[in-house]
């Protein structure tokens, strides 16, 4: 039996002191903070959270319909790294409740008035799906409140009537399938029909989140909303679009993104669907970096 000398005790000490502190500090540069709700002026209340260091560039991150501020776990573990991230749960989705009408536009208000009251500094938009047509809106009313913009397959209209049509189809898919499910695992066979590159961890976060939303939010015209607005005049700030080889934007409206944001970049990554954001999240991360820097 070995026998400790006081000094062998003591470096012990010293060597765990030094580890435990690494942990520590570590953990704190990526760490969430407290998790915290924002009350709007119309009483909607938002549910948010912060990853990062505070005096690293700042990137809100929004997510599309079904979804939570959680649909960007994967990406925040690869970007709250260099950035300060924050996330947030739209009206009716996670952990906010739902207390105005559902549409583009009193979605863009509520956000527009969080990020005045959140950020001092213009800052980094991210918008996925529904999300990327909410950042087209904010954009379009103050463009002076980002720094730059990206779009992950945003989800615009057309405003045709096969377009109206298309989307009462899937309100009422949505609605019979949230309806039926007992159990989270219905939610889960249900997701495991929409992408085979998802991952047992990827389809319950997504099977919880689509268990999780206020049904009511398909009970407004929201798909009427989702135009591309023109703009006064061509919005200058730097734009990305990420889209899926199988996507939801269209040609046609990357045509008119490009014509409304002048300095558009458009990058297409091979092999994923509208899930990308979970199917590549790695790549996704880097693309972004990459167009910051």
């Amino acid at each position: 039996m070995i026998k400790l000398t006081n000094e062998m005790l003591k470096k012990k000490y010293l060597i765990l002191v030094l580890f435990l502190s690494i942990i520590v500090i570590g953990c704190s540069k990526n760490q969430i903070n407290n998790d915290k709700y924002y009350y709007s002026e119309s009483n909607q209340e938002i549910f948010y959270s912060e990853y990062g260091d505070d005096s690293n560039p700042q990137i809100l991150l929004i997510h599309g319909l079904m979804g939570s501020s959680s649909s960007y776990n994967y990406i925040i573990e690869f970007l709250s790294k260099d950035y300060k991230i924050t996330v947030i749960d739209l009206p009716g989705h996670g952990k906010s409740n739902l207390e105005i009408k559902f549409d583009v536009t009193n979605l863009s208000k509520v956000i527009e008035e969080f990020i005045e009251k959140k950020f001092s500094t213009p800052i980094i938009l991210v918008g996925y799906s529904l999300g990327g047509t909410i950042i087209n809106e904010i954009v379009t009313n103050s463009n002076e409140l980002t720094s730059s913009i990206i779009f992950l397959d945003p989800w615009f209209s057309n405003n045709s009537s096969l377009d109206s049509l298309a989307f009462k189809f899937l309100s009422v898919v949505e609605k019979n399938a949230k309806n039926s499910w007992v159990a989270p695992e219905d939610s889960f066979k249900h997701i495991e029909k929409m992408s085979t590159k998802l991952t047992k961890e990827q389809i319950e976060l997504i099977g919880n989140n689509r268990l999780n939303y206020d049904l009511k939010i398909w009970d407004n015209s929201i798909q009427k909303e989702t135009l591309i607005k023109d703009s006064e005049y061509p919005i200058e700030t730097p734009s990305l679009i990420l889209k899926p080889s199988s996507s939801l934007v269209k040609e046609s409206q990357i045509k008119k993104l490009s014509e409304k944001y002048s300095s558009l970049v458009v990058k297409e990554i091979e092999d994923t669907t509208h899930m990308f954001i979970f199917e590549k999240p790695e790549k996704i991360s880097k693309l972004i970096d990459e167009f910051i820097k």
